[in-house]
């Protein structure tokens, strides 16, 4: 049996490294005896390289990379140099990121390539307008819909919505794993996982409650 899949996107929180410390400390402590769940930990990048070596035993992730493997682009990272560090995933294609940055999708797909030539597992987020993507050895796709993220206030899709979207999907993926994202709490990640379809799921704000996630965790492994 495959393990579900959560994973903790952080974004721009928290504020300090002591923070972050703090937060995953508690975290792996309330979820060690979850054997039935990877969880992978993306924080900001200005703490990844800190918490790596503090806490070698957890899975981690950064939220972007760039498409080349280094040369002169200011403030970007490459996938090789989270690789080297010891990232084993990636989050590329987040709807805030088109929002707030202009992302388009040209750009994604040229990011994908690069993580999955650097031996990244991409962590590939699509909407309600995107293309599902096809079968790739180290790909995992989610379905987020903008409009469900958390800081949208409206909530998480509907499960029988999720359900048709995902069977929607899985005409085209046979083999990489469907999450979802948007608005994943303790209290509705079971029944997500359970009436849609999921192999898991992305979550934004409720990972930065340690006890509502490891209590998350729990109710995913349940």
């Amino acid at each position: 049996m495959e393990k579900t899949i959560i994973i903790a996107n952080w974004k721009m929180n928290p504020c300090t490294f002591l923070d972050a410390q703090a937060l995953i400390s508690e975290i792996l402590f309330g979820t060690k005896d979850t054997k039935t769940v990877n969880v992978v930990f993306c924080p900001p990048f200005v703490y990844l390289q800190g918490l790596i070596k503090k806490y070698p035993k957890a899975v981690f992730g950064a939220q972007d990379c760039f498409w080349e493997q280094q040369g002169a682009f200011t403030g970007e990272v490459s996938p090789q140099m989270l690789k080297a560090m010891g990232c084993a995933y990636v989050i590329l294609g987040h709807s805030e990121r088109a929002k707030y940055l202009g992302e388009t999708e040209d750009m994604v797909q040229k990011k994908v390539a690069a993580a999955l030539v650097a031996g990244l597992e991409v962590i590939l987020c699509v909407g309600e307008k995107e293309e599902t993507p096809k079968d790739m050895p180290g790909l995992l796709v989610v379905y987020e819909p903008e409009w469900a993220i958390s800081t949208e206030g409206k909530g998480a899709a509907d499960t029988k919505l999720v359900a048709s979207r995902v069977a929607a999907m899985r005409r085209t993926l046979k083999t990489s794993p469907i999450l979802y994202g948007g608005s994943v709490t303790s209290s509705n990640i079971a029944s997500l996982i359970k009436e849609t379809g999921v192999q898991g799921a992305l979550v934004g704000s409720a990972s930065l409650d340690a006890c509502e996630f490891f209590n998350l965790v729990k109710n995913a492994a349940a």
